[in-house]
């Protein structure tokens, strides 16, 4: 299948399957693509290719060169200078920003804040599956009776502050939580986020317990940590799905 955005004009060739998904994020995650074209399981494995290798393992067979070039986009809420930039795999990401933000108080990702990995120390460098940097204000101070404000400047998805009356209101997210863990509340955010055709409160309440059987009947095999991000986003108890749902999978690897 050649998984494009509705009306984008991108060649094919014979014997391949055009589809197009269009909608908001996560319309474009392989893992959607996936659950739609070709649902896996145990005893199915699907394998997916983005359309920068497509075009360096072209140039492997054309040239006979491996190409390592990439184009990654430099984003976020104080990158002041926005930019398309023409790199190689495993570049310097400081490199990369010098010039175009600051990253002293910044939290600084290879690849999406959906499923990025903090750049820092050894691990300055961009990510083998990384098609962007992003940059977000380190969000390390804490707001004095947070709770009790009407919130006039903060985000909820289930629209309980009264920005929600204003819904063209863009808003400059940094780093924080808001809030420490606490108990997980099922009040339907993930149902409205999840488009696949799961039970995602019942799949959390799996993932976190460790039930690997019920997670596995409720279709934990079709997941990757990006899959359930924006269940991580919405969550009021502040969990972090996607490493509780990679040790799950390690523990169905190893167990099942």
């Amino acid at each position: 299948f050649l998984c494009k955005a509705a009306g984008a004009d991108i060649p094919t060739a014979n014997g391949v399957t055009v589809e197009e998904f269009s909608g908001v994020h996560p319309a474009g995650n392989v893992g959607t693509h996936i659950h739609f074209l070709e649902p896996v399981s145990r005893d199915h494995v699907v394998w997916t290719v983005g359309y920068q290798d497509v075009v360096a393992i072209g140039k492997l067979f054309t040239q006979g060169k491996l190409s390592v070039e990439r184009i990654v986009a430099v984003v976020g809420p104080v990158v002041t200078k926005p930019a398309l930039l023409r790199t190689r795999l495993g570049a310097k990401v400081s490199d990369l920003l010098k010039g175009l933000t600051e990253t002293a108080g910044n939290r600084v990702i290879t690849g999406s804040v959906w499923n990025g990995r903090t750049v820092e120390g050894a691990l300055d460098y961009l990510g083998r599956y990384s098609n962007q940097i992003t940059v977000l204000e380190q969000g390390d101070k804490r707001e004095f009776m947070g709770w009790a404000v009407p919130g006039a400047n903060q985000f909820s998805v289930l629209s309980v502050f009264t920005s929600a009356l204003n819904s063209a209101k863009k808003f400059s997210f940094s780093t924080t939580t808001n809030g420490s863990e606490r108990a997980m509340l099922p009040v339907g955010q993930f149902e409205r986020l999840m488009p696949m055709d799961i039970l995602p409160t019942q799949l959390l309440r799996a993932i976190v317990t460790g039930d690997i059987v019920t997670a596995m009947d409720l279709g934990v095999l079709e997941l990757d940590e990006e899959d359930l991000a924006l269940c991580t986003f919405a969550c009021p108890g502040k969990y972090e799905y996607g490493p509780i749902l990679r040790d799950n999978l390690t523990r169905i690897e190893r167990e099942a």
